[in-house]
């Protein structure tokens, strides 16, 4: 009786429900998470309902990778992430897409072998594009006979990307380009203005309740004049592994301590 209590509240398998983190963890795979007593830390695998208001996924939940925490700045470069101005080294099971140049048709049983599952052929010219890892990436460039070349897939500085946050031409931001953004922490007060409200809102207005109205120039909340915000609440960062292919942090913004149901504790794998 004492196990099963302690199995509920504390500790659950979870089934991977997505492909945000491959190849770190697959579709379908299990993993033990705790549930309760968690303190976060860089680089942990946190598991969370999405904070989205999609009606398809909104209601689910996912496992990524913790990157910022509350007060943290983070940014993208290159797809080089920064945290604190800081770079970090990503994990070696962190996949991108890559633009394939074949000499000759990739079969399937190539592919296959040569873990080419994410992507395709793009063209009728023998190009594909693949989600990969360093090290697939380096035995692909070893298969001289059917490989022509292998090519980082990045987007260009400044070209916004609509269906990344804050959704907003102020930021033009894209996955492979992405902020300075700070990340709110509880009791933390921070001047807005008619530019940072767009990273803000859905939280002032969503998770912290408050009704914003902008009129020209100037900001009221609950209806009153205001230049600062005082957050209510700890705000988090997250990034799927499967770098250029997640919905995550760069999609639905920030992720709130409440929508956080555990941490992977231990992966199963099969």
């Amino acid at each position: 009786m004492i196990f099963l209590i302690t199995k509920f509240y504390v500790f659950d398998v979870i089934k991977i429900n997505s492909e945000d983190m491959k190849a770190t963890l697959g579709k379908n795979e299990l993993v033990l998470i705790k549930r309760i007593f968690n303190t976060y830390q860089i680089n942990d695998l946190i598991y969370f309902k999405y904070p989205t208001s999609d009606s398809i996924i909104r209601n689910t939940y996912t496992i990524q990778r913790l990157i910022g925490l509350p007060n943290d700045t983070v940014e993208i470069r290159e797809k080089s992430v920064y945290i604190n101005n800081k770079l970090t080294a990503d994990p070696a099971s962190t996949k991108h897409n890559y633009f394939v140049k074949a000499n000759v048709k990739l079969d399937s049983a190539f592919m296959y072998t040569s873990n080419l599952l994410e992507g395709g052929e793009i063209s009728n010219d023998l190009d594909y594009s693949f989600s990969l890892t360093k090290e697939e990436t380096k035995k692909l460039k070893k298969e001289y006979t059917k490989i022509k070349s292998v090519v980082y897939k990045i987007e260009q500085k400044g070209a916004m990307d609509e269906t990344v946050f804050p959704n907003n031409s102020k930021y033009a931001w894209n996955r492979d380009y992405f902020g300075k953004i700070w990340i709110p922490k509880k009791e933390s007060n921070i001047k807005l203005d008619t530019t940072n409200i767009s990273l803000y809102l859905k939280i002032i207005q969503e998770y912290e309740g408050n009704s914003v109205h902008i009129i020209k120039d100037s900001i009221f909340i609950n209806n009153e004049y205001t230049t600062n915000y005082l957050f209510k609440y700890n705000y988090y960062f997250a990034l799927g592994d499967n770098r250029d292919n997640a919905n995550d942090s760069r999609i639905f913004g920030f992720l709130p301590e409440s929508f956080i149901k555990g941490v992977v504790i231990k992966h199963f794998k099969p």
